[in-house]
């Protein structure tokens, strides 16, 4: 029989596939066992870092965190290096049982412990000398926010690289989307992450430009602009109290308040006259210090305030503006814990700081009211060097999460505010929208309504106000726009008059609530986007008799242009004590819906005024006959044919999209 001539070959070729299957067989083992070392490596360090940290991060030893982090990036970096060749399948394998999802999902998760890990070992690198700074003993003479500063300076290139990694990290959490569909334990451990990504990237953006911000380059002075929210004024408050703040490397040389009121030296100097409502319903004839913050624009308002204080007290301009108010006051406490007030045997805490300041401004037994005019912003310098001496001497005792996340809460929600001179640092603080400018809206809705007393009294304290908003979509991208602000007064109804006064008011109250129960003439200013048009609004009577003016009031809104893309339309309008009233608007807007991807898009902000808390806000949008909804963010709180309804608060700036299409 003859062999096949093929045979001849084929054993030698069997040997080779064989021997190849061998191979890929142990590579394959090889990557599997590795794969699980380092599996393994990762899980047996949680252990290790619950005990590290056991007693907060600042507590932990800084050269075990150090070696910790190192351990685990060489972990992840082995992980990422065997599965590298495998992770390109992953995303077609989610029909596998159990598993499937998270193997869909694999990529990104490797990119973000790959992202995650790195970002880890660039700030170990900066930061490790901070943990050995705040461990340190005490030495007479020295500051831990000075040798924080320094630690920060020299960890600057680390934190920027940090940042990009950061970057990297944050893209692909975006992309991995939302984590229903993983396993609950992954689930969980991503919503907590959620929560410390944008502290994360909010720290990485500062880090590079904190240490200029605290001195590290030379002496630096900031306004310290004190706002009393009882008094609601445009950007937070009436200006109750000016501080200066002097900081050199981190080290504060020096804090001091005064009265705002001493500011200015209006009796030698010549001062310009204020804008026109300040002068038509104050009866003010010098735009003094105190207003200056007559701007919802926060670098408007502030670059006056400069101005004003640096003419008024023969300074150069600070560096900087910090407006502050009693709720940043309550968050700075919260995050610093109690503080004792030296020689008084007070304790200020979250729970009492706002009554402690307001009761400060109250005349004491024997006092004259000028004695109390001069003394009764005391308070603010002998509180705010207290708050220093914590923080420079006992910082370690302090959790630095839960201060940044409070002062980021401050920031968002309006009782912090910044304006800094320095190009390096503002530009930061524009990328995080900390900035406090007003929008140019192009192509989108925008509403802000801000108040500001004209009364000279405290009786924001009782009043509430809401926002009600309805949204007519048309067919051409306008809207019609309809404005409700429902405000009340809780202050008992009595059958005293209002009347509009500083002096008479002043001189009787003995306690700072006296100045507090009264009515309320409220100058009202809605900003809306360039080119709206206003339609109808409320006419509000104010008698003659309740002003300084002596004039009756029955003016009617107002249009004009303060700040570019914007339209202001304003009113002014009187509530009584016990009294209920509505200030509604009605107008148009053109272009407010755009085309994104062939669907019809329509974005509305609505902004918070500083110095508010949490007004309840509710948003009507009711889309063009014809049309269906595709998606809305936030999900709504219901829907009834073409209508939308959003309903929350506004206890910082809020945005809705809708999507819709024929």
């Amino acid at each position: 029989m003859t062999t096949p001539p093929f045979r001849s070959s084929s054993r030698p070729f069997r040997l080779l596939l064989l021997a190849g299957l061998l191979l890929l067989l142990l590579w394959f083992g090889l990557k599997g066992w590795r794969i699980y070392r380092a599996s393994q490596s990762l899980l047996g360090r949680q252990a290790e870092a619950e005990a590290i940290l056991a007693n907060g991060a600042t507590q932990a030893n800084p050269d075990a965190v150090e070696a910790l982090v190192l351990g685990v990036r060489q972990d992840v970096v082995v992980l990422r290096d065997e599965t590298a060749v495998f992770l390109p399948l992953t995303p077609y394998l989610d029909w596998v049982p159990k598993v499937g999802p998270t193997l869909r999902v694999a990529p990104q998760l490797m990119t973000m412990a790959d992202a995650g890990t790195e970002t880890a070992v660039y700030a170990i690198t900066g930061l490790k000398p901070a943990l050995v700074a705040l461990q340190a003993p005490p030495t007479p003479g020295s500051s831990r926010i000075s040798d924080l500063t320094a630690v920060l300076h020299n960890a600057k290139p680390a934190m920027i690289l940090a940042g990009r990694s950061f970057d990297r990290f944050v893209a692909a959490r975006n992309q991995l989307g939302d984590p229903a569909a993983l396993p609950w334990r992954l689930q969980t451990a991503l919503v907590q992450m959620d929560e410390l990504i944008a502290l994360g990237q909010i720290g990485l953006k500062l880090a590079p430009v904190l240490p200029n911000l605290l001195g590290a380059d030379g002496p630096r002075r900031y306004l310290i602009m004190a706002q009393n929210e009882d008094e609601l004024r445009p950007s937070g408050g009436f200006i109750t109290g000016a501080g200066l703040l002097t900081i050199d490397g981190g080290r504060i040389q020096e804090i001091a308040f005064q009265d705002a009121n001493f500011v200015n030296d209006w009796k030698l100097k010549p001062y310009a006259p204020p804008p026109a409502p300040l002068y038509n319903f104050m009866g003010l004839d010098m735009f003094l210090f105190r207003d200056a913050n007559f701007w919802p624009d926060f670098p408007a308002s502030a670059q006056k305030a400069l101005a004003l204080y640096s003419y008024g007290q023969d300074v150069a301009e600070p560096d900087g503006v910090i407006a502050i108010d009693q709720h940043f006051m309550k968050l700075l406490v919260e995050a610093t814990g109690p503080i004792p007030i030296p020689d008084s045997g007070d304790v200020i805490n979250r729970d009492n700081i706002i009554d402690t300041m307001r009761g400060a401004r109250d005349i004491k037994e024997g006092q004259t009211l000028g004695e109390w005019i001069l003394n009764r912003k005391a308070f603010l310098g002998v509180f705010a060097n207290a708050i220093r001496n914590r923080i420079e001497q006992d910082f370690g005792s302090m959790d630095p999460v839960f201060l940044v996340r409070n002062m980021v809460t401050a920031v968002h929600e309006k009782h912090l505010q910044l304006y800094m001179k320095d190009e390096a640092i503002t530009a930061v603080l524009r990328d995080l929208g900390w900035t406090g400018s007003l929008p140019q809206p192009n192509g989108s809705d925008f509403l802000l309504a801000v108040d500001s007393n004209m009364g000279y009294n405290k009786v924001n304290v009782y009043i509430s106000r809401s926002h009600q908003i309805h949204v007519a979509l048309q067919p051409d991208g306008s809207s019609h726009n309809a404005v409700t602000f429902s405000y009340g007064n809780s202050v008992p109804a009595d059958n005293a008059p209002c009347y509009q006064s500083v002096n008479e008011e002043y001189k009787n109250a003995e306690a700072y609530l006296a100045v507090a129960e009264q009515c309320y003439w409220n100058y009202l200013r809605l900003y809306a986007p360039a080119g709206a048009q206003l339609t109808q609004a409320t006419r509000h009577f104010i008698p003659g008799n309740t002003l300084l003016s002596g004039q009756d009031w029955q003016g009617q809104a107002t249009a004009s242009t303060e700040f570019a893309g914007l339209t202001t339309f304003a009113n002014f309008m009187l509530l009584g004590k016990g009294g209920t009233a509505d200030s509604s608007y009605s107008y148009s807007v053109p272009n407010v819906v755009q085309t994104v991807n062939g669907q019809q898009q329509y974005r509305l902000e609505v902004w918070k005024q500083a110095g508010t808390l949490a007004d309840p806000l509710t948003v009507n949008v009711t889309l063009p006959a014809g049309t269906h909804l595709t998606n809305a963010t936030p999900v709504p709180t219901a829907v009834s044919d073409q209508t939308l309804t959003f309903t929350t608060t506004l206890d910082q700036n809020r945005a809705f999209v809708v999507v819709y299409e024929n």
